[in-house]
């Protein structure tokens, strides 16, 4: 889990803001998990408040939560949230396991 992923999650939850390198950091994240999918055992879970405010499940990873937060922030036709939430279902990854 790289640390600022998660404290650029935060600061978006905190106040809809980011910068545009920060979002091209979030972007490089999501495109390594995607593709290394294959090699992910599990994911950490985000806090409930974070998955809550970003509209997703309770459990939801913090790699949903930096998909959800470039949907929001660069919006797309395809919504990275549920392709992400297909490949961790289509591998049967446990995104509640640290």
């Amino acid at each position: 889990m790289n640390l600022e992923l998660t404290g650029l999650v935060e600061d978006f939850v905190a106040t809809r803001l980011l910068s545009k390198v920060e979002l091209d950091f979030l972007e490089a994240e999501l495109w390594e998990t995607i593709q290394h999918i294959q090699e992910i055992t599990s994911f950490s879970p985000a806090p409930n408040d974070i998955a809550s405010q970003l509209d997703l499940a309770n459990g939801s990873s913090w790699h949903l939560c930096c998909a959800a937060v470039l949907d929001a922030s660069r919006p797309t036709k395809a919504s990275r949230t549920k392709h992400l939430a297909k490949l961790i279902s289509d591998h049967s990854l446990d995104e509640r396991s640290n």
